[in-house]
């Protein structure tokens, strides 16, 4: 079902030239890009991997020549499994505008790249910057998890959200797969101007039951109560071991906000043999005049900060102070508001959002994870796992690739080794128990940015004679 489309396409609008400026036009607000994923099954030995990235007109500086205005943004894509680059692309894309009106609208530039990666846990980063503006960057880096399909039970691919799907004949096409043309939607954002969602996704394995004719296809929009406010049902024929299942659901009537989208594949008996789901947003004009802080407010309010404790707040920021600027941690120390220490917290995790937008922010997803695995494994005493240094790096840098246990002897008090192969082309940190109460303090490093010193052993580990 898979087809080879590495190229790069993008909607070209034509308009009635207007007169065009001779100067340079700068670009709009932020240079930044909008990015979403999907995972196919490719073969056996492999999933295909498509990412779709949108890129605003107007957020591109212009220079006028014959054509016109020309912009351009030159990115750049790296798939990494640890420490390798499996896959690396570089590439400019060039973007000509004849009506500078146009520009007013921030018309979407949607592009597809592709890539088949076998099983595995990958690091993805795209990176841009506009061409005529160098300053001006942006970059998402973020965790892929590839898993084998399953070969013994029905599966779903992952849903692609898309802003228009039609039949097409035209295999030269970028957005060409199985007999239809589908145009992505990278941002998930829908509502204003596009109130119907447009979603893809491959079913795998249906021949698997040959007892059951059919299956019955759910597909719903559920709210962030869990609600069910919009879903339908359709049968699905068993009669290809493989197919496409598309459609739409109209969204003109939500408010604007977070919603899930979730496909399930069910039996005769509405058993759910899989599911497929993913998270897109709602926005409609209201009465504030600044629309990107109407969006936000709206999203803020489905969050779980907008519900946290005063005491929940402070105590998750305290946790991720070892990654915290001093700005950062002066600016929440002066923040006496329960909301707006709320929005200061949400603010702080949406800008380490490798990936924004996507239903979940990996990086603090991670980071969190690490936290609760120090309070767990190395809490002493009334101090938790989180404030110990053990647990700093553990937090900072993650699980270690090798550690040398020293037991108390005469010659020395106990101390640890642990060993990063991947870190600054291998690093070691050191801890020793000073106090013979299992608190391990950090004496020594070879990380540029620890603590550093050649002699620890004979200052703090090593026993007085």
């Amino acid at each position: 079902m898979r087809m080879s489309r590495f190229a790069l396409c993008f909607f070209i609008l034509l308009w009635i030239p207007l007169t065009l400026p001779a100067q340079i036009l700068k670009g709009k607000g932020v240079f930044q890009f909008g990015v979403d994923l999907a995972r196919f099954y490719g073969d056996s030995t492999q999933n295909y991997i498509e990412m779709y990235y949108g890129i605003r007109e107007n957020i591109l500086t212009y220079k006028p020549d014959s054509a016109g205005l020309t912009g351009a943004a030159n990115m750049k894509l790296e798939v990494r499994r640890e420490t390798v680059v499996v896959a690396k692309k570089e590439w400019t894309v060039p973007h000509v505008v004849t009506d500078t009106s146009r520009l007013a609208m921030g018309q979407q530039m949607v592009g597809i790249e592709a890539v088949a990666l076998p099983a595995g846990d990958y690091v993805i980063t795209l990176s841009g910057y506009d061409v005529n503006d160098v300053s001006r960057t942006d970059s998402l880096s973020f965790p892929l998890a590839v898993r084998s399909f399953p070969a013994d039970t029905e599966a779903l691919s992952d849903v692609e959200f898309c802003t228009s799907i039609q039949q097409s004949a035209n295999k030269q096409s970028v957005f060409y797969k199985n007999t239809l043309e589908v145009i992505p939607n990278a941002s998930k954002l829908y509502g204003a101007g596009l109130p119907i969602v447009y979603y893809y996704v491959e079913v795998y394995n249906l021949m698997r039951n040959t007892v059951e004719q059919n299956a019955t296809v759910h597909t719903a929009v559920i709210d962030a109560s869990g609600k069910e406010v919009v879903s339908h049902d359709k049968t699905k024929s068993r009669t290809h071991n493989s197919s496409v299942e598309v459609g739409t659901m109209n969204v003109s009537a939500l408010r604007s906000g977070t919603y899930l989208f979730r496909l399930s594949l069910m039996d005769a008996e509405k058993n759910v043999l899989a599911t497929a789901g993913k998270k897109f947003f709602i926005y409609k004009p209201g009465s504030i005049p600044d629309t990107t802080e109407q969006l936000a407010a709206a999203q803020f309010s489905l969050t779980d900060y907008a519900s946290m404790t005063d005491s929940a707040v402070s105590l998750e920021f305290a946790q991720a102070k070892y990654i915290a600027t001093d700005a950062e941690q002066l600016q929440f120390e002066k923040l006496t508001d329960l909301k707006a220490k709320q929005l200061f917290l949400a603010e702080f995790w949406k800008r380490r959002d490798p990936e924004p937008g996507t239903p979940v922010n990996e990086f603090k997803e991670q980071y969190i994870q690490r936290v609760e695995y120090a309070n767990k494994n190395l809490t002493i005493g009334f101090r938790q796992g989180w404030k110990t240094d053990r647990g700093r790096i553990y937090i900072l840098y993650g699980p270690y690739d090798e550690v040398e246990r020293f037991p108390s002897s005469s010659e020395s008090l106990p101390y640890e080794i642990w060993h990063y192969n991947s870190l600054q082309g291998g690093a070691i940190f050191v801890f020793v128990d000073r106090t013979g109460m299992g608190e391990y303090a950090l004496v020594h490093s070879t990380h540029r940015n620890e603590l550093h010193d050649e002699n620890w052993y004979q200052q703090y580990a090593q026993k007085m004679r």
